[in-house]
């Protein structure tokens, strides 16, 4: 290091100032991944500022009798590598003046302190309603009240009441798993329902109250401050929150990650006892309370407050437990000092000092936080927007400029405006052209493979099944099993005794009708006319009976090999309409019944080059197939429960339905025919089909894919 390097040309202007920090900054030591910190705990505003060991050893020299040259001497006797510049000492003296933690033997300017303060309080009050998915609004000053119940309950100690916990929630835990079915029996229905809605709604702020007394009281309990508590409104829902941001001065990182797990270890607490509660009552309206406790208390706090790539509770544990105080801010400011410098070649004047183990997280952390949190609020908007449109729209709108339209604006700003880019202006315009053509080439112009799966069920030809096309019971099987079969053979005769009955009766009102026309002739020929018309009535009526009847022998509709299975158990057995007893083995191709989800549908019935599937039972071959016959309607009903969830199949049908043949969403079916070599001796087993596409841009299919989805979440 030069001289040149350690003095500044601008040093004679603050030389003779004598600092001294501020009576209402608090010190505290904390120590991270090794390296010793201070923190500063402004008493005043409630903020927190982290200086290192380096800016430490300047600070402390900060006593109000010290001049800067006095100090500056002491600091520069002997020069290492670790002596801070001139420069160093005057943006350090910056950083404090800016956060109001510096005092110097200067009139102070009046003016600039309120107007400093007018811009934190400016910030905070942007902070609160910048967002308008999660909007606060502070309402009391707690401390004295949590300071009353923190003392009241201290003499229980933190022991017993770790013991009190685990003897509460263990038990649960273990005794959930043989509960899981009866808890989530039917559990859609139950909670969209009018009147359980109702309930949760009065449920969820109550628990979340208790939620945010476990954050006050073990912030208190640590000798922590909480002067504010009011309601969060999280997507226009009332939320209560406290706020315990003073926790972040203790010096014990499993003190500062317990007051972030408080809340959620206290929700556990009563979802355990909810959870006995819900065993131990009858069926009503009180059990339906601990059930629905028991959910709320549970699942919302592990899955929204544990998730750390939400600034929630998660978050701040995990960033006390790894060490990386603010783990979103330094990560996110690090991944754009990468991207600067990575494609812009922008080394930046002061980088963020990181380790390798902070790297890593960095990297990982920003763009996965980023991803994840304008996926939440855009879900939010959709679900808003599928009660009330325009203002779910307007959510929408909302979520998609300040997460990507405001920042993608400011960041395109400074590229073309800031000082630190001008020096590489021909290759920051160089790099955005090119990242610009390269995205619409990608995405609007080269075609890319595209394909579409599916799963179908492996089938025969219509008349190569042997189905019952009337009720009745089996009275006998006219044929064995592995017999040759010519078409219109018999193969099952039923009987139905009231078909019989029927038979007879109508057989009765033709005599009858027959002989009123015979008579009628020797009468009157215009009366023997209406009548004639009445006994051909009955003998329609009469040729369908007999149809009927005919239909109760069930015969080969093509010559085959009968396969059918458990014979001799046919006998006396009631056969449904469309009962399938047996099957035909014969020279036809056989089919595959295939089921298309209605978000698929639009791009199989627009055109494919080709259509390909495997079996289960040969996953290493590939068989061609052809598209003969589409169903033209949307269904609900599977042909088959294999293509279910219920199943094993990818499709989600409906919990209620036993058969597992209805599906939640709407389906198309279609009809594969296949050539004959392939192997169909596993009749209704699955198949696994790919449709393949045109080749297409990826940007194309993507609008049309969030258009679909968009569409059919708003039910437009």
């Amino acid at each position: 290091m030069t001289a040149r390097a350690l003095l500044a040309p601008y040093w004679y202007r603050v030389a003779a100032l004598r600092p001294r920090l501020r009576s209402h900054v608090r010190l505290h030591r904390h120590e991270y991944r090794g390296e010793v910190w201070h923190v500063f705990e402004d008493r005043a505003s409630g903020r927190h500022h982290r200086f290192n060991a380096q800016a430490w050893r300047v600070i402390g020299l900060f006593d109000g009798r010290r001049s800067l040259e006095e100090i500056w001497t002491l600091l520069s006797h002997e020069v290492t590598d670790e002596t801070p510049t001139q420069a160093d000492i005057v943006k350090l003296l910056g950083q404090l003046h800016a956060a109001d933690l510096l005092l110097a033997d200067v009139t102070p300017d009046t003016a600039e302190l309120f107007e400093r303060r007018g811009k934190h309080e400016r910030r905070q009050r942007l902070g609160r309603f910048a967002n308008p998915m999660s909007m606060r609004f502070p309402l009391i000053d707690p401390d004295r009240l949590l300071a009353r119940l923190a003392a009241a309950l201290r003499p229980a100690g933190g022991r017993w009441m770790l013991l009190a916990w685990l003897a509460v929630v263990l038990p649960a835990v273990l005794m959930l798993p043989s509960h899981w079915r009866e808890l989530t029996h039917n559990f859609s229905d139950q909670w969209l329902a009018s009147g359980h809605l109702l309930m949760l709604a009065v449920l969820f702020p109550l628990v979340k109250i208790a939620h945010e007394l476990g954050h006050g009281l073990a912030c208190k309990w640590h000798g922590g401050e909480v002067h504010e508590a009011g309601v969060l409104m999280l997507a226009f829902y009332p939320v209560p929150y406290v706020d315990v941001s003073n926790s972040s001065a203790f010096a014990g990182k499993w003190q500062r990650a317990l007051v972030g797990a408080a809340g959620m270890l206290t929700e556990l607490f009563i979802a355990a006892l909810a959870f006995y509660a819900w065993l131990a009552l009858e069926p009503g309206m009180a059990r339906g309370i601990a059930h629905g406790v028991a959910v709320l208390a549970s699942v919302t706090t592990l899955f929204f407050n544990a998730n750390p790539l939400l600034r929630y509770d998660g978050y701040y544990i995990l960033s006390d437990l790894v060490e990386i105080p603010n783990l979103g801010p330094r990560a996110q400011k690090y991944t754009l000092e990468r991207l600067e410098r990575r494609l812009f070649g922008v080394v930046p004047d002061d980088p963020m000092p990181v380790t390798p183990g902070e790297r890593r997280w960095f990297l990982a952390y920003a763009p996965l936080a980023a991803v994840y949190r304008l996926t939440v609020s855009f879900g939010i908007a959709l679900f808003v927007a599928q009660r009330f449109f325009f203002i779910g729209i307007a959510l929408a709108v909302a979520s998609l400029a300040q997460g990507l339209a405001w920042p993608f604006a400011k960041a395109l700003h400074a590229l073309l405006t800031a000082p630190r880019f001008a020096a590489r202006g021909a290759r920051v315009r160089g790099v955005l052209a090119g990242t610009a053509a390269a995205a619409l080439l990608l995405l609007f112009v080269v075609p890319l493979p595209y394909h579409t799966q599916a799963e179908g069920v492996l089938w025969l030809p219509e008349r190569a099944i042997v189905r019952a096309s009337t009720a009745g019971f089996v009275q006998g099987v006219l044929a064995q099993p592995g017999q040759v079969l010519l078409a219109g053979q018999p193969v099952v005769q039923t009987v139905e005794p009231a078909l019989d009955a029927r038979l007879q009766a109508q057989a009765a009102k033709v005599e009858e009708a027959q002989a009123q026309v015979d008579a009628a002739w020797m009468v009157s020929q215009a009366r023997a006319q209406q009548l004639l018309k009445d006994l051909e009535r009955e003998q329609a009526a009469l040729s369908r009976l007999q149809d009927e009847a005919d239909q109760l022998t069930l015969r080969a509709g093509t010559a085959g090999i009968l396969l059918m299975d458990k014979a001799a158990d046919l006998p006396g057995r009631w056969l449904r309409k469309g009962e399938v007893v047996g099957y035909l083995r014969t020279t036809d191709k056989p089919l595959v019944r295939v089921v298309v989800p209605q978000s698929d549908v639009d791009t199989v019935k627009l055109g494919h080059e080709a259509v390909e599937l495997r079996l289960p039972q040969y996953m290493g071959a590939v068989w061609p197939a052809t598209l003969v016959r589409g169903v033209p309607a949307a269904s609900r009903q599977l042909p088959s429960a294999v293509l279910g969830s219920h199943g094993g199949g990818q499709l989600v049908t409906d919990p209620q339905d036993d058969q597992g043949l209805r599906t939640v969403e709407s389906v198309f079916e279609f009809e594969l025919q296949l050539a004959y070599d392939v192997p169909h001796d596993f009749l209704g087993s699955r198949v696994y089909v790919r449709f393949e596409h045109p080749a297409e841009p990826i940007g194309l299919r993507g609008w049309r894919a969030l258009r679909r989805a968009f569409l059919s979440t708003l039910h437009v």
